[in-house]
């Protein structure tokens, strides 16, 4: 059931590398279109002796999802064509710097600000962002639209526990900022720069997600994109995806809200299989997908990684409950691709 997708071959790939944690947990999700409230954000994803807690006043949603993404090809753009200059840390004198800087750690307490990692900050227009996300309106409700999405990114406050030496540190998820220039200023969390700076990391095809029809189209996309490295397979089933979206946290669904939102990632997963870079078959109740390695997307950004200086890669975060193995079968895989695999046995329980 592929097929190349005309419009997707036109287009130049447009690569966001993100970190697995973020990709794999469930900051984002599917919500209400009734106009209901939306729900308290607290989530929590557990790798090795690593804790990471996501907490807010809202949960975030597939808008705030596309808008971070743009976020990090732009910071990823900017800071190989000017590292100094993209470059953030607690030494940062200038004015807009500092003011990312501290918001960024409006929770650190004194004493551990020196312990702080560097990041990376980028500047760009509003109506830049409204194109990288893919809207073709840059008039003032696409700016309401795009500043409520961008303060709740800023509203998410990541928690890390160590386990190890239980100490507990904070850091916004971005900080933002409208400089004298009327340019939009951000900041990201450290551990979204460091997918940016070092192997180890995920590849997310923006080009892609901008051509699915739906959100939970998107949300797939981007789960399978942060599971799945260039040429590798896995077979996933429909409930997994259904209890990943819609986790039911002891309420379970309606017979006729479980049966649409089984329907919505089969149609999810059947639109992910037209993209170019994208082989699904369905099954019954599961579906084998495969991510291909087309030459378009043997991408700039591979050639950017090769002449980038390496470092040795970091140890690999194990996976949540959620992408435990027994709902994949993988017939190969790459520590350099997918790193938090390496830890997935049948003798080593998740945590």
């Amino acid at each position: 059931m592929t097929r190349a997708a005309g419009k997707n071959a036109s287009a130049a790939p447009r690569v966001v590398r993100l970190s697995h944690p973020f990709g794999l947990c469930q900051l984002f999700r599917p919500l209400p279109k009734d106009g209901s409230p939306r729900p308290v954000l607290n989530e929590t994803y557990q790798y090795g002796e690593l804790s990471l807690r996501f907490s807010a006043r809202e949960a975030l949603g597939v808008p705030e999802q596309t808008l971070l993404l743009a976020l990090l090809e732009l910071a990823q753009e900017q800071h190989r064509r000017r590292p100094a200059e993209h470059h953030l840390d607690q030494a940062d004198r200038s004015e807009v710097g500092s003011l990312l800087w501290s918001s960024l750690h409006v929770h650190a307490e004194t004493g551990a600000v020196q312990d702080l990692p560097p990041t990376l900050r980028l500047e760009c227009s509003w109506s830049e962002l409204h194109r990288r996300c893919g809207s073709a309106s840059v008039g003032g409700s696409a700016n309401d639209i795009r500043r409520e999405s961008l303060t709740r990114l800023c509203e998410v406050t990541v928690w890390e526990r160590d386990g190890i030496t239980h100490t507990v540190r904070s850091c916004r998820l971005v900080s933002w900022l409208v400089g004298d220039n009327h340019r939009v200023h951000v900041a990201l969390n450290h551990r979204l720069a460091a997918a940016l700076l070092s192997p180890g990391y995920a590849q997310l095809l923006l080009s892609e997600r901008l051509t699915l029809p739906s959100n939970t189209a998107m949300l797939v996309h981007a789960f399978l994109s942060t599971c799945l490295g260039m040429g590798k397979s896995m077979s996933i089933g429909y409930e997994t995806l259904v209890e990943r979206l819609w986790p039911s946290n002891g309420t379970p669904a309606t017979a006729s809200k479980r049966k649409r939102r089984l329907s919505d990632v089969k149609s999810a997963v059947r639109a992910i299989g037209r993209l170019e870079s994208w082989k699904v078959e369905l099954e019954p109740t599961k579906a084998e997908v495969t991510r291909r390695r087309p030459s378009s997307v043997a991408t700039n950004d591979t050639l950017a990684v090769k002449a980038a200086p390496t470092e040795p890669p970091r140890p690999a975060p194990a996976a949540r409950e959620m992408t435990r193995p027994g709902h994949f079968a993988l017939s190969s895989s790459s520590y350099g691709e997918q790193p938090f695999w390496q830890k997935l046995s049948a003798e080593k329980p998740l945590p």
